[in-house]
């Protein structure tokens, strides 16, 4: 089962949230959502059919080894029909960001201006830029 992402202060770990007001603009932009990694998962989003009729939300691990399992996972959904709105770091040097979400047709990226303060950081914003990848239905493999 997927867990929560922890991210740590050097205090103590905490899970890492998208704030709320970055949830209510998904949701004028794109409509209510499944979330296939919500805090505390009750099923492992990675290995079930995510839904065709409404707008997905991926806030994935941004653990090691996790960020590009979500991003493949993100990229086969859409290409099987489902409508994918991925939040992550926008690490532009990785491989999965070069074999699933740049320059593939019906894939859009949008980066934030600024960091994010993530629901769970009490004080300061990510230590890192952050994008939206927005996989269309059907887009290319």
């Amino acid at each position: 089962m997927s867990k929560a992402y922890f991210g740590s202060n050097g205090k103590g770990k905490f899970v890492i949230e998208t704030p709320d007001y970055l949830k209510l603009q998904i949701i004028e932009r794109f409509g209510e959502y499944f979330d296939p990694c919500p805090v505390n998962p009750q099923f492992d989003g990675l290995s079930i059919d995510w839904p065709r009729d409404k707008a997905v939300y991926v806030n994935p691990p941004y653990t090691r080894g996790q960020l590009s399992k979500w991003v493949k996972k993100c990229h086969f959904e859409a290409i099987h029909g489902s409508f994918v709105v991925l939040l992550i770091p926008s690490y532009t040097d990785t491989a999965y960001f070069h074999d699933h979400i740049y320059k593939k047709q019906g894939v859009e990226i949008e980066f934030f201006r600024g960091r994010i303060q993530f629901k769970g950081y009490t004080k300061s914003t990510a230590s890192f830029a952050s994008m939206l990848v927005i996989f269309n239905r059907g887009c290319e493999e």
